[in-house]
């Protein structure tokens, strides 16, 4: 069995190809995140991705605690799905990224910065069809019981 920063490696590698992800966080009825499409800013080895999310500036500095999140990555064209569950949270300090300091003030805009811990991650494979047509027809009724390869990780 691979070690985790295998695991992580090869997470971080599918997160860079795709980029594109939806967002969805867990908070209680009073404060909310809309759900909606985020690109990914930066990734890095301790399993955190780091993206800009829309949200009320002045609502976001009242998210004090990490929340529960996920992200679910899948490009048209592409034959994979991943979808990550995690804590996040609203940076709203001056960060380092990518050796550069940028101040988040995020009162003055409709965006904050979220930090996404990745706690586990679903990864599905499509297969690609096989070329002769009995193959296909094997593949057919093998796929039935069995569509798609899927592997799991969990990093808690």
């Amino acid at each position: 069995m691979p070690a985790k920063d295998d695991n992580l490696l090869f997470l971080e590698s599918k997160i860079n190809e795709i980029k594109v992800a939806i967002f969805r966080a867990e908070l209680g009825e009073e404060l909310r995140i809309p759900n909606n499409l985020v690109s990914t800013i930066k990734t890095d080895g301790e399993g955190n991705i780091w993206f800009f999310t829309s949200c009320d500036g002045a609502f976001a500095k009242n998210i004090k605690e990490h929340f529960h999140a996920y992200l679910d990555y899948y490009q048209k064209g592409q034959d994979c799905r991943l979808r990550l569950s995690g804590k996040a949270s609203i940076i709203q300090d001056e960060i380092e990224m990518d050796g550069e300091a940028i101040a988040v003030e995020s009162e003055t805009m409709n965006i904050a910065l979220v930090k996404f811990k990745i706690l586990y991650a679903e990864y599905f494979e499509n297969k690609s069809a096989p070329v002769s047509l009995t193959k296909k027809v094997k593949t057919f009724f093998t796929e039935i019981f069995v569509p798609h390869s899927h592997k799991t990780y969990d990093f808690t």
